[in-house]
């Protein structure tokens, strides 16, 4: 059986556009690559998107939102790309080329296929709120969607992580009780 997977969240303040990206990138990275990616892919569209937020630091209200969406645009666009350079390499007849990072422990492997398992908004949803730590608003500014909407989509997830077998506490639902 896997370990328990909490769930927190927390909402902090930067000082600035530095210390938001030193705070954030591996939070980032770690949800790119719950999202799909490879980890180089991953930490690639991360400082992307890290790069989108800093340049727009002085318009942003919620630079964690800001950067989760910018991050999560940048990974289907990747996605896409992928897709079609596949597509080429079949066309002609070539082999693609490979890489192999270490494998991965049972429980995380698990997570993954529960989290890769999720309908596409539940696991933005689930992603935005818990790895990545946004607020509901936050996370309803980054998917354009309704706070109400935000928590319907988080508890789906959660319900459907629980019966995928993934013993998942929520500090949400337990402060609730």
């Amino acid at each position: 059986m896997t370990p328990p997977v909490r769930l927190t969240t927390a909402v902090p303040t930067w000082p600035d556009p530095a210390a938001f990206c030193a705070d954030v990138r591996e939070q980032l990275v770690g949800m790119l690559v719950l999202h799909g990616n490879d980890r180089p892919v991953a930490e690639e569209l991360a400082q992307e998107a890290l790069v989108q937020t800093w340049q727009r630091w002085a318009s942003i209200e919620h630079p964690r939102a800001f950067a989760l969406r910018c991050a999560v645009n940048l990974s289907r666009s990747s996605w896409r790309r992928r897709l079609a350079e596949r597509r080429a390499y079949q066309q002609v007849g070539a082999e693609q080329p490979t890489t192999t990072d270490p494998p991965d422990t049972a429980a995380v492997v698990a997570v993954r296929r529960a989290v890769a398992a999720l309908p596409r908004r539940q696991r933005e949803a689930v992603l935005a709120r818990y790895y990545a730590d946004l607020s509901v608003a936050e996370a309803a500014e980054a998917m354009s969607c309704a706070q109400g909407t935000v928590k319907a989509l988080t508890a789906q997830a959660i319900a459907n992580l629980r019966q995928a077998g993934l013993d998942v506490t929520d500090e949400e639902e337990d402060a609730d009780a």
